[in-house]
């Protein structure tokens, strides 16, 4: 295309890209961002300064390839979630008048906890690409287009998967009343369905953000050399596309359902409001890197080596990373649970107890390196700090042991004890090192064992059995999977607290506080109340 062309259809997106953005620039445009507080008004060049703009072009290159991998596992488990959206015709086609039953809610709420999930990871990916227009389109086109195409493509997929959503539940007060207002179990935050269905809605700013596939025609040459370098690069203009055309369709067909008549329903000015109420910190990248804290933790080393101290081998871990996309997928603030086995000399020293010996006839770390030797190999070398490796963790590698200076180095972790005899732990210890090595689970399906997700690693290893009382952790039905979240198992220690049924007793809890850049030492009290905490509203006071 020519020159002056070019330019201009740039200065045209970069206004399509602030309105998809969120409307960062202070202008008028509704949101379709989940990350921006309804009182932002920061200039664009604000959000950037800590992102794409930030990076070397090497460093671009890189996010950009991983993003793309993590856009095709979301795309992935986002087709899933829309089937499951369109299958459940028992639950969506009803009257106005026909209430829902309790296991009905239940299920309604599962799956719309699973959108806003899908969605604030989709929007830190928006957020964070839609700042391509920063890249000089002149001198290095192909960067500019892979970063447009990212970042367009993750819009497109979130505003499909919450289409679908809201076109199962306008204008059905049983499901908008429910949606609406806010479950602590679910990590639902009041106000959320009001937030989605006006985004969604809001007819004149969604017909302008997907103006802005004009310029991915326009980027066409730029996309045919993406796609002849990687396929990759061909997956995401492919999915993209057939996202936006989903998205032009489903407004087309449904347009006077999702239109009509939703002014004086919602009722507020949401103009700059974002999606879901969290901070304007939300807008970066949730995935495995962090990017707007790129190297430190709320917890301290020093922190770190105190919970050490304090933790002793069979006790269960839960953990949490804010702005990691592995918070996605189970319900609630924690978002990851592990099984602490302690360093081989500590497993040592505690399991010297007559009754272990005695049932393994030899010593626990003996019965260990000669039954699973390879486990053991693997336990007993150090990490590559040189730091022993305490913790046994279901991980997106698979199940591992890893050091706990890396494992509890995070935001927010915290020790619970079955209250179970040392044997009953050391059983459990051993049945958990039976699964080193085995995949992860990405269904999150607990009726299997050749692959584990974390928190199944301790349901397993805990799991009452003949000859063994165990831990009872009930499984839930998330999203049409029979599955335990981290969150439950806090929530079962705080229901049972105090009760002749009580399981678990509390270790220590180190609570993050993200607003001082810090964590602390934490009561009980606290960390029993921890379960309820909305799941992206982060900073804790």
């Amino acid at each position: 295309m020519g020159l002056h062309l070019r330019r201009l259809a740039v200065v045209t997106v970069v206004s399509l890209a602030t309105s998809i953005a969120g409307g960062c620039d202070g202008g008028s445009s509704s949101s379709l961002s989940l990350s921006q507080s309804s009182s932002s008004s920061a200039p664009t060049a604000a959000r950037g300064a800590g992102g794409l703009a930030t990076l070397s072009a090497v460093e671009r290159d890189a996010r950009a390839a991983r993003d793309a991998v993590m856009l095709r596992r979301l795309a992935s488990s986002t087709n899933r979630l829309s089937q499951d959206l369109a299958a459940d015709t028992a639950l969506f086609s009803r009257p106005r008048d026909v209430a829902l039953s309790p296991d009905e809610r239940a299920r309604a709420l599962t799956l719309f906890a699973s959108v806003l999930d899908h969605c604030h990871a989709l929007d830190a990916v928006v957020q964070f690409h839609l700042d391509f227009w920063r890249i000089n389109p002149l001198t290095q086109s192909e960067r500019h287009a892979r970063h447009f195409n990212l970042g367009f493509l993750a819009y497109v997929e979130k505003l499909a998967l919450a289409l679908a959503l809201v076109d199962q539940t306008i204008n059905k007060p049983q499901f908008e009343k429910l949606l609406d207002e806010g479950n602590p179990v679910f990590g639902i935050p009041a106000g959320a369905y009001t937030r989605l269905k006006w985004n969604v809605v809001h007819v004149e700013d969604v017909a302008k953000s997907l103006a802005a596939h004009q310029y991915f025609t326009v980027l066409a040459s730029e996309n045919a050399k993406l796609r002849a370098g990687d396929a990759t690069w061909g997956f995401v203009q492919d999915r993209l596309e057939e996202r936006y055309q989903l998205v032009k369709q489903t407004m087309t067909r449904r347009s006077a359902k999702l239109f009509g008549g939703n002014s004086v329903d919602i009722g507020v000015d949401l103009a700059h409001a974002a999606w879901f109420p969290v901070q304007a910190e939300t807008a970066e990248w949730l995935g495995d890197t962090r990017v707007r804290r790129k190297t430190s933790m709320l917890i301290s080393e020093a922190q770190v080596k105190e919970a050490i101290a304090r933790t002793e081998p069979g006790d269960i871990i839960v953990e949490r990373r804010n702005w990691y996309l592995s918070n996605i997928g189970l319900p609630g603030f924690w978002p990851h649970a592990a099984l602490w086995v302690g360093s081989p000399a500590e497993l040592a020293t505690w399991s010297e107890a007559p009754e272990v010996v005695a049932y393994f006839k030899k010593p626990l770390p003996v019965y260990l390196a000669e039954t699973y030797p390879e486990s053991w190999k693997a336990y007993s070398t150090p990490d590559h700090a040189g730091n022993p490796r305490r913790i046994l963790e279901a991980v997106s590698e698979g199940v591992v042991f890893n050091a706990a200076e890396e494992s509890i180095h995070a935001d927010y972790v915290a020790a619970m004890r079955p209250r179970r005899s040392l044997l009953e732990k050391a059983r459990a210890i051993e049945r958990a090192f039976s699964y080193c090595g085995r995949p992860y689970d990405f269904d999150f399906d607990f009726y299997t064992d050749a692959s584990l997700v974390c928190s199944e690693l301790v349901f397993k290893s805990y799991e009452p059995r003949a000859g063994v009382e165990g831990v009872s952790l009930g499984l839930e039905r998330v999203v049409g999977r029979m599955t335990l979240g981290p969150n439950s198992i806090v929530r079962t220690f705080d229901q049972q607290l105090g009760t002749p049924g009580e399981q678990l007793s509390f270790a220590w809890f180190l609570d993050g506080r993200e607003s001082d850049r810090r964590a602390a030492f934490a009561d009980v009290d606290a960390f029993r109340a921890s379960w309820r905490r909305p799941k992206w509203d982060i900073v804790q006071q």
